[in-house]
């Protein structure tokens, strides 16, 4: 595509998914394309109104369908039969690229209205709720959570994340935890994991410390700060998680700086997403997908935001709607019938 387009930018937009610094008639001509291929059972009239609204006619709204149907279908056939590129194509472009294989995606597609977004204050009162008057101690919520980030992991990549290099950046509190939870289930499905803490072992909180001994146990490569190393197929980036308020300490930024390039899966809310104002600090993470721990939070779905948050997933840490009621909020009750993790709608109106 570089090479017939002669835009590099184009090609790391349709490959990465991060449209933002496109054009907007080409973002959404990309964003179609992309539903298209991805996910086309979500494709609604919602779709190709953007598309009216981007200029397009619906005669250029039907070529554009059938260009990217038809591209669709002769790939199949060719991955099908196991046809390969021609021998006169040049060597790099044969190579295989370390792109996520969001086609290969099966968790259920959900309203965005189907969740509250909770603000800090909430986000306190529902850990709090659910230690000190349900009983529901933090190393099981953690459990929960790291099981339901191997689940979107796996998906990221395919289906399968055998073989593939995984890294967890993990931060001193409860979201370090549930990445480290996560390290564990990744490396039992054959994944070549290893895990980068901001600072050491005796400064993490208790039980994430504990979690890290576990991995550590395991044989599972435990390292501390950023140090050089092969790029990642996907980074797990729970560094921080909805406390942060203002910019992250430079340990922490040093490691926000150093997975920039990788694909990457965050934790509740991406590093360097303030949940008490809405807004992205400096370093921040530019997430490809966010999975978001009972309920998203606060500047999740914020205009300025939503690149850096990517693909919105919810996971079932096992809060229950009385929880939400005393919150005074709520969730749909079967929100979670079709599995503990769910993909919200992207396009849904605010």
């Amino acid at each position: 595509m570089t090479r017939e387009s002669g835009d590099a930018s184009l090609t790391e937009a349709v490959a990465s998914g991060h449209l933002g610094e496109l054009p907007g008639r080409l973002a959404e001509l990309v964003r179609y394309a992309l539903k298209l291929t991805s996910a086309p059972a979500t494709v609604t009239a919602h779709d190709v109104n953007a598309l009216r609204g981007a200029g397009l006619d619906d005669r250029a709204i039907v070529d554009l369908n059938q260009v990217v149907s038809y591209f669709n279908y002769v790939n199949r056939v060719a991955d099908g039969l196991g046809v390969e590129l021609e021998e006169t194509w040049p060597t790099e472009l044969r190579a295989s690229r370390r792109y996520l294989l969001k086609g290969h995606e099966r968790l259920p597609l959900v309203a965005r209205s189907s969740f509250p977004t909770l603000d800090l204050a909430q986000a306190r009162e529902m850990d709090r709720l659910m230690i000190e008057e349900l009983g529901v101690p933090l190393e099981r919520m953690m459990e929960n959570a790291g099981r339901a980030i191997t689940v979107v992991a796996r998906a990221r990549l395919g289906g399968s994340v055998a073989n593939r290099q995984i890294a967890v950046y993990a931060g001193r509190g409860g979201n370090g935890g549930g990445g480290l939870v996560a390290a564990r289930h990744l490396a039992n499905g054959g994944a070549r994991v290893r895990v980068v803490t901001a600072g050491p072992s005796e400064r993490l909180a208790p039980t994430t410390r504990s979690q890290w001994e576990i991995a550590r146990a395991m044989g599972i490569p435990c390292a501390v700060g950023a140090t050089p190393a092969a790029r990642a197929d996907l980074v797990i980036d729970a560094l921080h998680g909805y406390a942060l308020r203002g910019n992250p300490r430079p340990e922490t930024a040093q490691l926000i700086r150093a997975l920039a390039g990788d694909a990457v899966v965050s934790v509740d809310v991406p590093s360097g997403l303030e949940v008490a104002s809405g807004a992205l600090v400096e370093p921040h993470v530019r997430a490809d997908a966010t999975v978001a721990l009972a309920a998203p939070k606060r500047g999740t779905f914020v205009p300025a935001s939503r690149d850096a948050v990517g693909d919105v997933y919810v996971a079932d840490i096992s809060v229950p709607g009385l929880v939400f009621e005393r919150l005074e909020e709520r969730i749909l009750p079967d929100v979670f019938d079709r599995g503990g993790v769910v993909r919200l709608e992207r396009d849904d109106s605010p």
